[in-house]
């Protein structure tokens, strides 16, 4: 009896595993121009690993990490002239405009302003929102006027929650204290605008998974991502394979989405793709719906 072996190439082995990837819509990606590279970062990550040399290079080296991964959309978060220069340069029209803001004052746009770039399109999903490194939470009064034009046009809002980088207090942002990360802060932002789209960052963080878990059982609008805690070190590695576990046994899994929050080191994209499917306990199907499934229904895709 005749046997045929099947040769492959060893170099093509890597180029089969990206293009037998799932179609993936990353949910948290950050942009920057040279005046903001690194101004918020430290120098290395956990694991020593300086970030890109700057902004053109960083959004480079991302956008060949969205074509290894099969990254189809990706949520994109920056100052917004950082934020259009991705757009300008997309040519695959991958990138959903975003906006990182920390406090409502930020860049000059006020209320009337926002809305006007929301119906310009230049605003399509309100976020990374970050009140918690301006000492304030969503709730507060003065993000209100944001958030009920958000509601008015259906824009989708984007939470950070949890803490930030270790000393970060001591340097870039002041104001940040770990209480405001607690995602049951925005449980008023919920009940007021129930008809608003929106999910919380890295699903709580270390400190609160539980609570993000039982806000999504009150809440069945609330969504999640996964973001940073997925690669940045392996204590947030820990706590999220936690969450993962309580949410697919809870029944909530088909509202966690995928995402990097790759920040100045797009190595990340692929760190978090390769952990996420890693995690065994997870099926074939519920990584399909993290990665995208979750997120094209959360953003009203069509397949």
């Amino acid at each position: 009896m005749k046997v045929s072996i099947l040769f492959i190439p060893i170099f093509l082995v890597p180029c089969l595993f990206a293009q037998s990837q799932v179609k993936i819509i990353d949910m948290h990606v950050h942009s920057y121009t040279d005046s903001d590279f690194g101004e918020r970062e430290p120098a290395s990550d956990y694991y020593g690993n300086k970030g890109s040399k700057n902004a053109e290079i960083h959004r480079q080296e991302t956008v060949a990490a969205f074509k290894k991964w099969n990254i189809v959309k990706a949520m994109v978060s920056g100052n917004p002239q950082s934020v259009e220069n991705w757009v300008t340069k997309d040519s695959n029209q991958r990138i959903i405009r975003g906006i990182l803001m920390f406090a409502p004052s930020d860049y000059g746009i006020d209320s009337v302003k926002f809305e006007q770039l929301v119906k310009d399109k230049k605003i399509e999903v309100f976020g990374e929102i970050a009140p918690y490194y301006s000492g304030t939470t969503l709730s507060d009064s003065a993000w209100q006027p944001y958030l009920r034009i958000c509601e008015k046009y259906d824009i989708p809002v984007a939470v950070h929650t949890g803490g930030g980088d270790p000393g970060g207090t001591y340097s870039w942002s002041p104001k940040a204290r770990l209480r405001l990360g607690d995602p049951y802060l925005i449980e008023d932002v919920l009940v007021k605008y129930p008809k608003l789209r929106i999910y919380l960052m890295h699903a709580g963080g270390e400190d609160w998974p539980e609570h993000a878990i039982r806000l999504m059982a009150y809440y069945p609008q609330l969504y999640t991502d996964l973001a940073v805690m997925l690669w940045v070190e392996p204590n947030t590695q820990r706590y999220i394979k936690e969450f993962l576990r309580n949410a697919k046994e809870a029944g909530y899994l088909d509202r966690v989405m995928f995402g990097s929050d790759q920040m100045v080191w797009p190595y990340a994209i692929e760190k978090s793709v390769r952990f996420l499917n890693s995690l065994t306990f997870l099926t074939k199907k519920d990584k399909e719906d993290i990665f995208y499934n979750n997120a094209a229904k959360f953003l009203r895709i069509k397949n």
